[in-house]
């Protein structure tokens, strides 16, 4: 899936989202109860994916920055004498992989947005379903 892929995706989820709050303001409390519990389920199912990534992204950064500190002589020195000579094959296959790394990292960050409106949606449906047993709890109570 491209970045501009999993960024549509997420913005449908953002657009889920809002309709589901909207719709969740005209429901019976088992609606919301039987939206919000379909909507755990969904986020449980995303949180494994995305656990999975992050772990992989934080071993990742964790193995880039060791390398990164261990290595920042031979970095730079490398750096200088790429820009004093004449971009190559070599080069432009050393850029295609630093985008193509790029690009992974950009999906792991939208995976995690992803996980992140799936637990909004969770929040957001506890809260409609709060609200409307306390409304239903007060209509339901003599005025005093």
């Amino acid at each position: 899936m491209t970045v501009s892929e999993q960024v549509d995706a997420l913005q449908a989820k953002v657009a889920d989202l809002k309709s589901s709050l909207d719709a969740s303001r005209h429901e019976t409390n088992e609606q919301i109860k039987a939206r919000v519990a379909d909507a755990k389920a969904k986020a449980d199912a995303a949180k494994e994916t995305v656990h999975g990534k992050a772990d992989q992204a934080a071993d990742h950064a964790h193995t880039q920055w060791q390398s990164l500190k261990a290595n920042n002589s031979a970095k730079m020195k490398e750096l200088q004498e790429r820009a004093a000579r004449k971009r190559d094959e070599r080069d432009v296959k050393a850029a295609e992989r630093d985008a193509e790394q790029a690009e992974d990292d950009a999906a792991d960050a939208l995976d995690y947005a992803a996980w992140a409106i799936d637990q909004a949606e969770v929040a957001v449906l506890d809260a409609a379903d709060a609200r409307a047993w306390a409304d239903a709890r007060a209509a339901a109570s003599p005025p005093s």
